[in-house]
């Protein structure tokens, strides 16, 4: 009997000190480092007090460097951890006069031939002491740079400070730091199939992205070949779609705000005709608000970017003869963006785009021109780099209708094969 509790109590010891693991995307805030050792070990002052334990994975981040590193936690006692560094991009970054930010990683996330930091029993050198404080004992050695230059000793008051902020912001050595953790993928459709005239496709493309906090640089492309009915002569005739996409943001400018700027692009034949044939919406400057985030929610947004419209659009005329209609003006565009986590494999992306048209001779705005797009995706993870995704979109464009006699909602179901790779 008192076996048979022992073993309980042993049990319940354990599964309370699981439950405290880091959890992915569990976010740590004023994290100190205490001490810095050889073979890029840290000493950080959060421990199994704060939910960490041995073999758990994080990302180092700062609110004005952003990503500075990963690492594996070899050590953990109540109030501290050691961790290993094994990805090191901003080595000037590492600082104990700098208050840092942990995120939980999933396992998933460590590379292959990092693997063996989980198993190896590290050495960790304990600080020696001194008994000769030397020629002066109230000298302190810093970890900061040596060299000091004009821009470290100006006053930071008034014009200035707002000066020096704008420039922290635009700090061209992060952004070469951050580009260059850029990750592909490819993809490819094998079945698309969208409401307008039953149509069966197939789609194929890529997107780029780097994983770095402070400057995010996203691409996308893709093409959409079908097949379909002609709605005049019931023909089965075939259509080409293209659609790009430039995206950069200057994350966390402060806590809650962002910068986004955008540039779009679409064209799409129609059978005969090209509707659009050209479709440009460029965005130089807007702002994402971070509304919400969590450990399973990645995060929950809010963003507003003018855009400046230009379209021009093929038309049949009566005569059989196709002119080209040029409409150019501003759009609002919001958007509405989340991802979550379901579990270790599995995530939701829900992506809103609501863009009312202002006419740039009355500055009416059409509230029933929006362009509306909603695209919803499930992402399943099937190996590291291998995703199967499913996509539901929603699509709602006026001129469709008004131009070419098309149906102006269009629903879009896809299943997608993509592969994640880094350049």
């Amino acid at each position: 009997m008192v076996y048979t509790l022992k073993m309980w109590i042993i049990l319940g010891l354990f599964i309370s000190l699981s439950a405290l693991a880091l959890e992915p995307f569990e976010r740590i805030q004023n994290v100190k480092i205490l001490r810095v050792l050889p073979q890029n070990i840290l000493m950080l002052d959060r421990g199994i007090e704060d939910g960490i334990l041995k073999n758990d994975h994080i990302k180092l981040s700062t609110e004005s460097e952003g990503y500075t590193a990963r690492a594996i936690c070899i050590r953990a006692a109540a109030t501290t951890s050691f961790w290993k560094l094994y990805r090191l991009p901003n080595a000037e970054a590492i600082s104990m006069d700098i208050s840092y930010i942990i995120t939980g990683y999933a396992d998933r996330e460590i590379p292959l031939d990092e693997e063996k930091n989980r198993d190896y029993e590290h050495e960790i050198a304990e600080p020696t002491k001194k008994t000769d404080p030397g020629p002066n004992p109230f000298l302190v050695k810093r970890d900061l740079p040596e060299k000091l230059t004009e821009r470290d000793l100006i006053d930071s008051v008034g014009p200035d400070k707002q000066k020096l902020w704008v420039e922290r912001a635009l700090d061209h050595d992060q952004f070469k730091r951050d580009i260059k953790d850029y990750r592909f993928s490819i993809f490819a459709s094998p079945f698309v199939r969208q409401s307008i005239n039953q149509s069966e496709s197939y789609r194929y493309g890529f997107r780029g992205g780097n994983v770095a906090s402070k400057y995010r640089l996203m691409t996308n492309f893709e093409q959409q070949q079908s097949r379909m009915r002609d709605p005049v002569s019931h023909e089965a005739v075939s259509y080409r779609s293209t659609n790009g996409q430039a995206q950069f943001v200057i994350h966390r400018l402060k806590p809650w705000l962002s910068s986004l700027s955008l540039i779009n692009y679409n064209s799409t034949r129609f059978t005969a005709v090209a509707t659009p044939k050209h479709h440009w919406q460029v965005g130089p400057i807007g702002f994402t608000w971070h509304m919400y985030e969590s450990k399973t929610w990645e995060y929950l947004d809010l963003s507003y970017i003018p855009l400046y419209d230009m379209r021009k659009t093929e038309v049949m005329q009566p005569d059989g003869h196709i002119a080209i209609t040029d409409t150019n003006g501003l759009r609002h565009g919001f958007r509405t963006a989340l991802r979550t986590k379901i579990n270790e494999r599995v995530s939701l992306e829900n992506v809103l785009w609501v863009k009312p048209f202002q006419d740039l001779a009355s500055w009416a705005i059409e509230t029933n021109n929006l362009n509306l797009s909603n695209d919803l995706k499930m992402i399943f993870n099937i190996s590291e780099n291998l995703f199967f995704d499913y996509n539901l979109i929603y699509q709602k464009d006026r001129l469709w209708k008004t131009l070419n006699n098309l149906p102006e909602t269009n629903i879009i179901n896809s299943v997608n094969f993509r592969y994640d790779f880094n350049i």
